[in-house]
């Protein structure tokens, strides 16, 4: 992953009062130690000073230098200690999707192990980390809704004094959405957001989600409809939502009013094939579009990326590159 340069006052002294503010880790990062006394020889006894400095460098280090990884991803049996007290992840969440983390201690730890969530942001184009939760020492799970589309850090690390531990992690995002059409699954999802069209002319902004003719499609969040129709999609709704926009293809009919303000839940109209998709079996075409920005695959919003029920969350560590 691309490692950024820190810049000595604006991303490293914000990241310190980030991590200390109100953080599950130690308040080591806040903590003004006395002024060490020189050595009288290079073999003297670290101070509580150089403790904490290194400590702070390696957690520093880790967050500059994270690893980055495919969800879900699952590590088994990572080791800490006094050489090594951290270790920080990093992949690509989207708004509103649920981070659950996993965490097991060995038994044979002998020193706390704390976890952090950070959501990287740009200010005036450097990354300021901005701290969302942490895992308080005595629990081993917690959820949280990430709040933007973007980076997200899991910090993982001992205390500037804690002796070695052990530990094992899984890392899994949930839907966000609800399904947009009464009674299918994910397996009815076949055409995929980014596949080629028109011999290569465009690609699908969305994914298809085949059921049969007349099925009723629902409203994904509250919102305001917008009908239209168009050669490509047919019938279509719009469902304006503040910041976001979904976009419901290929209608039998439509079943709401233009400008109708709707809750999520709400019929908008019926599966069909109008549009470009007349010939082939009805199906819901479903897009997702972030406001001033491009088109969002919608797949990780309605389904998630978990590990299948009954399937090991064994380590995935060794092909965590991507997001």
């Amino acid at each position: 992953m691309k490692s950024w340069a820190r810049q000595p006052i604006l991303s490293a002294t914000a990241c310190v009062a980030l991590l200390g503010a109100g953080s599950s880790t130690p308040s080591l990062l806040a903590r003004q130690f006395p002024d060490a006394v020189a050595p009288a020889s290079s073999s003297a006894a670290p101070t509580p000073n150089d403790e904490g400095e290194r400590w702070l460098k390696a957690t520093l280090t880790a967050l500059d230098e994270p690893t980055e990884v495919r969800m879900p991803f699952a590590d088994d049996l990572v080791e800490l200690d006094a050489g090594h007290v951290a270790v920080a992840y990093a992949f690509q969440g989207l708004s509103g999707q649920p981070l659950e983390i996993k965490l097991r201690r060995d038994a044979s730890s002998s020193g706390p192990i704390y976890v952090d969530v950070f959501r990287v942001l740009d200010v005036l184009g450097e990354p300021l980390r901005e701290r969302l939760t942490g895992l308080r020492p005595s629990a081993s799970s917690i959820k949280t809704r990430l709040p933007s589309d973007g980076v997200y850090h899991v910090l993982v690390q001992t205390g500037a004094t804690a002796g070695a531990g052990h530990y094992s992690l899984t890392l899994e995002l949930g839907a966000s959405l609800p399904f947009p059409v009464v009674g299918a699954e994910a397996g009815a999802i076949r055409g995929l957001f980014g596949a080629s069209r028109d011999a290569g002319r465009r690609s699908h902004e969305g994914v298809d989600i085949f059921v049969q003719r007349l099925t009723p499609v629902l409203a994904v969040a509250a919102g305001t409809a917008m009908p239209r129709h168009d050669e490509l999609g047919g019938n279509t709704v719009w469902l304006n939502t503040p910041g976001t926009s979904y976009y419901y293809a290929h209608l039998d009919r439509i079943a709401v009013q233009d400008q109708q303000r709707v809750k999520a839940g709400d019929v908008l109209g019926y599966v069909g094939n109008t549009g470009n998709a007349d010939g082939v079996p009805s199906h819901l075409h479903f897009g997702v579009y972030r406001w001033g920005r491009e088109p969002v695959d919608p797949l990780p919003l309605l389904v998630g990326k978990r590990f299948e029920k009954g399937q090991g969350a064994g380590s995935t560590a060794a092909i965590g590159s991507g997001s």
